[in-house]
């Protein structure tokens, strides 16, 4: 191999390393698309004024999973198909179970309120689909 070849081959193969990791650095936050697709999935709901910012900037402290980082900025940079996403769906379950939305029995006309971000060993939740299983009206209150 001749020495032009190789600087050559070695100069695209550095391009193709350093060009993506510094565009995910340099790219902004993908936390305001994330607050979009979370108020246009539930805009049935009546949402408290910024919860949903809120809960977004605790999902994505609390997930340092760089991968995870990376699948939101390409589905958001390359504009990819959002409604089939699984991530999207994983977002709002989260964001549904971070509410008071179940302890309310799923009543959709009652504003639905931030508790503290999702957890399955600290959830205020024991059984959020409970509601489910045992309609509101078989269910006595206290």
């Amino acid at each position: 191999m001749k020495r032009r070849k190789f600087l050559t081959f070695a100069g695209i193969a550095a391009g193709s390393l350093l060009i993506p990791t510094s565009i995910y650095y340099i790219s902004g936050s993908v936390s305001k698309y994330a607050v979009l697709l979370i108020k246009r999935e539930l805009n049935y709901l009546k949402l408290e004024n910024g919860i949903v910012e809120q809960y977004v900037n605790d999902y994505f402290h609390n997930s340092n999973d760089a991968v995870t980082r990376m699948k939101w900025k390409t589905m958001y940079y390359l504009k990819l198909n959002w409604e089939k996403s699984n991530m999207l769906k994983e977002l709002i379950k989260y964001f549904l179970l971070s509410t008071d939305f179940f302890i309310n029995k799923m009543d959709e006309s009652k504003p639905v309120k931030y508790l503290g971000f999702y957890s399955p060993y600290k959830s205020p939740v024991p059984n959020p689909f409970a509601y489910t299983l045992y309609p509101p009206n078989l269910v006595a209150n206290p």
